[in-house]
């Protein structure tokens, strides 16, 4: 009797630690189509920062010009999600916030963002450093079209004459 609850009580407690191994494996692996969620106060209030990134005050500035409402924002945040992750929680979070996105540049290396928002473009691009994947974030005003029109064409005449020019009539004699 002795053997046969060693050996039972031995293949219980080998099934547990089977299980909890594999369901301890399974918390800790990252899969790479998990979606990542915006954290609580991203530092930019239209711009979400994925939870678990930390803003890299060191290497951050931004400007904001209150008569214009304008601002010029560049922002490195770190943290570890994937590269790719991180720039498909871009392409799903910013339209949340008004972004319509423009332009998504990827090559091995890096994975760089355009959006667009009223007057201002925002860039990001995301970098896989050794130990951290990078995001900065770039905000600009974005060139505005020109409000001047060309003068017009001249009027009449043959090439190269120039324009007619207008009079005014007289100003009646003697009037008071």
């Amino acid at each position: 009797m002795k053997i046969r609850t060693v050996t039972t009580g031995l293949a219980t407690m080998l099934a547990v630690l089977a299980l909890a191994s594999v369901s301890l494996l399974a918390g800790c692996s990252s899969d790479k189509n998990a979606s990542l969620m915006p954290g609580p106060t991203p530092p930019i209030a239209d711009v979400p920062i994925p939870y678990g990134f930390t803003i890299d005050l060191s290497q951050s500035q931004s400007t904001y010009v209150p008569n214009t409402n304008l601002r010029v924002v560049n922002q490195l945040y770190r943290g570890s999600d994937p590269r790719l992750s991180v720039a498909r929680f871009y392409m799903t979070n910013m339209p949340n916030s008004g972004w319509r996105m423009q332009q998504e540049i990827q090559n091995p290396q890096a994975t760089t963002e355009t959006f667009i928002k009223g007057p201002e473009t925002c860039t990001v691009a995301i970098k896989h450093s050794w130990w951290h994947t990078l995001v900065y974030v770039t905000i600009v005003p974005t060139e505005a079209p020109s409000t001047t029109t060309p003068p017009p064409a001249p009027l009449g005449g043959p090439a190269g004459s120039a324009p007619p020019t207008a009079t005014m009539p007289a100003a009646p004699a003697g009037g008071s």
